[in-house]
């Protein structure tokens, strides 16, 4: 009995064996990518307080639709502000803001 167990224990690890070099496992740990970015910039500069400049911008795109071969409808929008001092007076720019629907085509895939 225990010579008998001992050549189905090889038996079954050679099959285990063989069978792994065949094929190997994929994986897929790539997640899909967002259908929503945003994007934050913000700058400013000067020399002191009395002379500086300063702006901040925030967009924000979405996927609306999405096909097998890349192609996409983007919705997006955005609103930005600027202020500047010079000689101590301050002006600030008027908030602008922005909206935009656009078609990505993906060229040579």
């Amino acid at each position: 009995m225990w010579r008998f167990s001992l050549i189905l224990l090889v038996a079954i690890t050679a099959a285990v064996v063989v069978s792994a070099d065949r094929r190997l496992p994929k994986f897929n740990f790539r997640p899909k990518p967002s259908r929503f970015r945003y994007d934050v910039n913000v700058g400013a500069g000067g020399r002191n307080l009395r002379n500086f400049e300063g702006g901040a911008e925030v967009r924000g795109e979405y996927d609306v639709y999405r096909a097998q071969n890349g192609a996409k409808v983007v919705v997006g929008g955005g609103v930005s502000q600027d202020v500047l001092r010079q000689q101590g007076k301050t002006y600030k720019g008027k908030p602008d803001a922005n909206v935009g629907v656009g078609v990505e085509i993906p060229i040579g895939k």
